[in-house]
């Protein structure tokens, strides 16, 4: 099943950009009432190439431009993917209207880029998303703030970390979680850019994501270091009460699919067991992905931090990523487990935010209330 998928996967989604193309450039052409098909397939399909390219090929590069072009090819593909939806809405209003061609085109093509825009200015802010979650075991509350998916490189910057960094002292927690996918490019390792990490006024506690993976991660590790953060490789801490585990970025097991595979071949089924746990206090796991619950919630583990799916980011990514995670977006219940999972503090791709919002996650663990039996 899993080679069908790894197989089938990629073919699903490069059908469906074709018949994309096809149907954007087709819907067009009737609208404007246009009569040679071929020039507006031609221009759809340059058009999409032109926006996706960019977006996914320049974590090696150093480069404003390559930088600028990567931040405008995700602006391209959102008003491609909206022109496509509206396109559709307009077709299903047209077998019961009669519209005019040219006005409905041409209004649906400017709706698009009013969503566009509007997502895009969203996507430069970050909002504080305050959860009380009880623990049983703590002796004390303990205040975390639990930061995933930064994704420093092309789309931000020193300027934005900075003021995660600020916000996160405001609120003076006990513990600072970076949950992996802090950069995405390896601009973010140019002297000073993650200068910030310094600046934190509680202990600073890594686990890498998928795409810290993408980029010169022992570069990466060294700088992260030498800023005070201290990095858990598949390894517990006991600090404030709490067994904190921290685990690299990997697969839950050798039978599940993973869109974004990792290079350590362990999995977390592999490596969960070896890492010694004691029940006398309760305990978190941080792992990037929310996977592997099965095998966490049998573990015995209190509570799972994960980020990764940014909930989807552009809709209808919000309905499509529950479907590869029900663990989507916040706080959920398996069996003794709970799982967390934030929609992350930045974007990949489209630097846009469409039902969704850039997130840091202050987190009250409280002790838990004695309850009536």
């Amino acid at each position: 099943m899993k080679t069908v998928i790894s197989i089938g996967y990629p073919i699903l989604v490069l059908g469906v950009f074709a018949w994309s193309i096809w149907y954007i450039s087709f819907r067009l052409r009737i609208l404007f009432g246009l009569k040679k098909k071929w020039p507006l397939l031609l221009a759809v399909s340059l058009y999409f190439i032109v926006s996706l390219i960019p977006m996914f090929s320049s974590a090696d590069s150093i480069s404003t431009t390559t930088g600028l072009l990567n931040i405008a090819g995700g602006y391209f593909f959102t008003f491609y993917l909206f022109t496509l939806l509206l396109l559709l809405v307009l077709h299903i209003v047209q077998l019961k209207w009669t519209l005019n061609g040219k006005k409905a085109a041409i209004s649906t093509m400017l709706l698009s880029l009013m969503v566009t825009v509007g997502g895009a200015l969203w996507a430069n802010q970050f909002t504080v998303n305050i959860v009380e979650i009880e623990l049983a075991g703590l002796k004390q509350d303990v205040k975390v703030m639990h930061l995933s998916d930064i994704h420093i490189g092309h789309h931000r910057g020193k300027e934005y970390l900075t003021r995660i960094v600020v916000e996160t002292n405001r609120l003076k927690p006990d513990v600072v979680l970076l949950n992996g996918d802090l950069v995405d490019s390896n601009v973010a390792l140019l002297p000073g850019t993650l200068s910030a990490l310094a600046d934190f006024d509680a202990p600073v506690f890594f686990t890498g994501g998928n795409h810290d993976n993408y980029v010169n991660t022992e570069r990466l590790f060294e700088i992260i270091t030498q800023h005070g953060v201290r990095i858990l490789h598949n390894e517990i801490v006991d600090f404030a009460g709490i067994y904190w585990i921290g685990l690299d970025y990997m697969k839950p097991d050798n039978e599940t699919f993973d869109m974004h595979p990792s290079k350590d071949k362990r999995t977390i089924k592999e490596i969960l067991p070896q890492i010694p746990l004691k029940e006398d206090k309760p305990s978190v796991l941080i792992h990037h992905s929310p996977v592997g619950i099965k095998y966490i919630s049998e573990r015995g583990i209190d509570l799972m931090l994960s980020g990764h799916t940014h909930a989807g980011q552009i809709f209808p990514g919000t309905l499509i990523m529950s479907v590869f995670f029900p663990f989507n977006k916040g706080l959920h219940k398996k069996d003794d487990l709970q799982v967390f999972t934030s929609q992350g503090a930045g974007t990949y791709g489209p630097r846009v935010r469409i039902g969704t919002s850039n997130e840091i996650n202050f987190l009250h663990l409280k002790v838990a209330k004695l309850r009536d039996i």
